[in-house]
């Protein structure tokens, strides 16, 4: 059964679920700490036994908790081995993690737009085209475009034509859309920031659009470099 929105409605799990992941990601529970008891969550959240287990059996599963028999339920750190999961990526519990995930990027990203620059067909052009034109339409509409713009770096990665480097830079799509938004919430002049990443990403393909690879490398790593820059500010104010 779908809801209003078109999608289906979430298990009382899932709502458990999300109210306690974002209990971590505000900073209500830091790594190392002992959430509350099951009863005390029954009480809390109004949520029966049941429902509080399969959120807990899913936080563990997630790698976000270790389930302590006798003692608890205590919160991991997030590491590398965990961030790169898509169903992660978008949590940005620790800001460790998040700049180790984006010095990936760099490295992965470098060969990418290389590649790209090499071996991308009109039609590939064609579709980075339109991504800058929605960028541009969600910018007059005053609206995010950090959604557009990660997709755009997926393009890139596309026009590899290398299946196993594009689905490694979608696997970094979500948290770059969160990274994105937090930097335009961040920004003192939220549509300054987003023209500056409209064009930013213009320049991306008319270098690709070069067909110099050393060039379309040395344009990504500083587009990236300026994001991580950034990021790491408002993760710090963040955090």
């Amino acid at each position: 059964m779908l809801n209003d929105h078109g999608s289906a409605p979430m298990t009382m799990a899932t709502r458990t679920l999300n109210t306690m992941v974002s209990w971590i990601r505000e900073g209500s529970f830091r790594p190392g700490d002992r959430l509350p008891s099951q009863n005390d969550l029954i009480r809390k959240l109004g949520v029966s036994r049941t429902g509080i287990r399969e959120a807990l059996q899913m936080m563990a599963a997630m790698q976000l908790i270790d389930i302590r028999p006798g003692m608890g339920c205590f919160v991991r750190r997030a590491s590398p081995d965990t961030i790169i999961n898509p169903d992660l990526l978008a949590i940005l519990l620790e800001k460790e993690a998040v700049l180790q995930v984006i010095e990936t990027r760099r490295i992965v990203e470098a060969g990418t737009a290389a590649l790209a620059a090499d071996r991308a067909a009109a039609e590939d052009f064609w579709l980075m085209e339109d991504i800058l034109t929605r960028i541009d339409r969600q910018i007059q509409k005053q609206q995010s475009v950090a959604a557009d713009a990660a997709q755009f770096h997926y393009a890139i990665a596309s026009a590899t034509h290398n299946a196993v480097l594009a689905k490694l830079v979608q696997s970094f799509v979500p948290l770059m859309t969160r990274a994105g938004s937090l930097m335009e919430a961040r920004a003192p002049d939220r549509d300054a920031f987003q023209r500056h990443e409209l064009q930013s990403h213009r320049q991306l393909l008319e270098v690709l659009r070069s067909r110099d690879p050393d060039a379309a490398r040395i344009a990504i790593l500083s587009h990236i470099g300026d994001s991580q820059n950034l990021i790491a500010e408002a993760l710090e104010t963040r955090l």
